[in-house]
């Protein structure tokens, strides 16, 4: 039964716009790398900046960080921005030095705009030479002195590795550090707090091969000491786990109760609370490959019945 003032489920899209789409298309294939789409832009510098006036927006996410395929702790060799950005993120980023390629697509033409350390070019290729100009870029981002990573503790390390392996069997990629109103898509009901909290880890459909890059599981990682929480933060966990049980979102929460070793929850019926170890591998990937198939089978499910509802 779907609680009174929801809606259905459907899993959120992250690729909606042709500049999405230009994006994915241009940057999604390029060999050893892979996109991360969504991280929220605090965490796209090396350490993320004390600028009050701008917490709002750096809590907001860019379109996609671009990392090596082979980096466990998921360097961002280069940032993927498809709309404005404000004059106080674009210094942020200059100040950083932390490569940035606007993507924007007009009339079917693919347009880029490349930043960093001040240099600023704007590069409308012919669709020949769209191929040549990313990889021009790629090179032009190289060696970013302070770029950000997207895992930073040993739990998502060892999560991530897990979910990679899953996720080439079905045809998803994992996402980092994704604001949660991005991982479940606008709703009125969703508090702008909690839409604004970080999931760390979000399995979601390659974009590259599906319509929209719909999104199948997030996953919550909380690597301190319930002692050691901001009670706020606490707080914001609690909402987002209720929000996620009431409208029936499949998720996952990661939650360390003692040196080495982490509760694991699940919002969807079946799969039960566990305890894993930090180190063993073994037991993460049984974990997730039955979370990850569960949450697999219900967003099919879903879009199946909006197609059907759809084409009626």
């Amino acid at each position: 039964m779907i609680p009174e003032g929801h809606t259905p489920f459907q899993p959120n899209r992250l690729v909606l716009e042709a500049a999405h789409r230009a994006a994915v298309d241009c940057f999604g294939s390029l060999a050893g790398f892979r996109l991360s789409l969504r991280p929220a832009r605090r965490y796209l510098f090396q350490d993320p900046p004390d600028v009050r006036s701008l917490q709002v927006e750096l809590r907001k996410p860019a379109f996609a960080a671009l990392v090596r395929e082979d980096d466990p702790d998921a360097g961002v060799e280069l940032v993927l921005e498809t709309e404005p950005i404000s004059p106080g993120i674009r210094a942020l980023y200059r100040s950083a030095g932390i490569p940035v390629v606007t993507v924007k697509c007009r009339l079917g033409a693919c347009q880029f705009i490349y930043e960093r350390d001040g240099f600023y070019a704007d590069l409308r290729p012919s669709e020949p030479l769209v191929d040549s100009t990313v990889h021009f870029l790629l090179a032009c981002a190289q060696n970013a002195p302070r770029r950000g990573r997207l895992v930073r503790t040993t739990a998502e390390r060892q999560i991530a590795g897990c979910l990679r392996g899953i996720a080439s069997d079905v045809d998803c990629l994992v996402h980092h550090r994704m604001p949660f109103g991005y991982s479940v898509g606008y709703r009125p009901d969703l508090p702008g707090r909690a839409a604004r909290q970080t999931i760390e880890l979000v399995l979601g459909f390659d974009p590259r091969h599906s319509k929209a890059g719909e999104v199948v599981l997030p996953i919550r990682v909380e690597t301190r000491p319930a002692d050691e929480r901001d009670p706020e933060v606490t707080q914001l966990d609690e909402e987002v786990a209720a929000f996620a049980v009431r409208a029936g979102i499949p998720m996952v929460a990661v939650e360390r109760v003692c040196a080495g070793e982490y509760a694991v929850t699940c919002s969807m019926d079946g799969i039960e609370e566990c305890v894993i170890a930090e180190d063993d591998a073994q037991g993460w990937a049984r974990y997730f490959d039955v979370a990850c198939r569960a949450a697999l089978e219900k967003v099919c499910s879903s879009l199946r019945a909006a197609d059907a509802q759809h084409s009626g």
